[in-house]
């Protein structure tokens, strides 16, 4: 369980979110929507770690949020060009053992790029890229998976695709928090307005 306790988020010295008090499960999934630059991104940043200016309290399982915890996917998408697919996934895996390697077919089973796991990233899109990082995130297995503006990120082919992944993950325990301009059906959606998060 992850709880958010008199949290103040802030861009430069601007205040920007107030989270008096938030509590999400484990094994759940929320996406927090807004228009840009009303913290989303910085949100899921100080989540893990990559975002000092805030105060409050960041608790996992009743102990301080640790980076170890938490995995967030967004930015660049950074690949070896001239690497696979399958060679991108495992790069800071190492050697995986057969356990993993079942999983990542039945993880690009779901979303559809079996048949893409022998062809180098050169050509390869933005939403293909983060197909590949969330193989590779469900890999590693984080408590918390963040996806920043997953909602502009796939077609809607894809999109069915990676809620179906989504929901495999979450069968494992895993919380995983996004972010967006829009709402997503049949899922608990926090809209940051005003300088605060709610649900609607």
């Amino acid at each position: 369980m992850l709880k958010i306790l008199e949290y103040k988020l802030f861009s430069s010295q601007q205040l920007v979110l107030i989270i008096e008090e938030m509590t999400v499960e484990q094994g759940t999934f929320i996406h927090v929507i807004g228009a840009n630059s009303l913290g989303k991104t910085l949100f899921l940043k100080s989540l893990c770690g990559q975002y000092k200016n805030f105060k409050g309290k960041l608790l996992y399982r009743k102990k301080r949020l640790s980076d170890s915890n938490v995995l967030m996917i967004g930015g660049s998408l950074p690949v070896v060009e001239n690497m696979s697919f399958l060679d991108n996934i495992q790069i800071p895996l190492g050697k995986i053992n057969t356990i993993q390697r079942n999983r990542l077919i039945e993880m690009a089973t779901i979303l559809g790029v079996v048949d893409m796991l022998n062809t180098e990233m050169i050509y390869s899109s933005r939403s293909e890229r983060m197909l590949m990082y969330l193989i590779r995130a469900s890999l590693i297995s984080p408590n918390i998976l963040l996806i920043d503006d997953f909602d502009t990120l796939f077609d809607e082919e894809r999109y069915d695709k990676v809620c179906q992944f989504i929901q495999y993950c979450l069968k494992s325990g895993m919380m995983v928090i996004t972010t967006g301009k829009f709402a997503i059906d049949n899922v608990p959606n926090y809209l940051i307005s005003k300088g605060e998060m709610k649900i609607t």
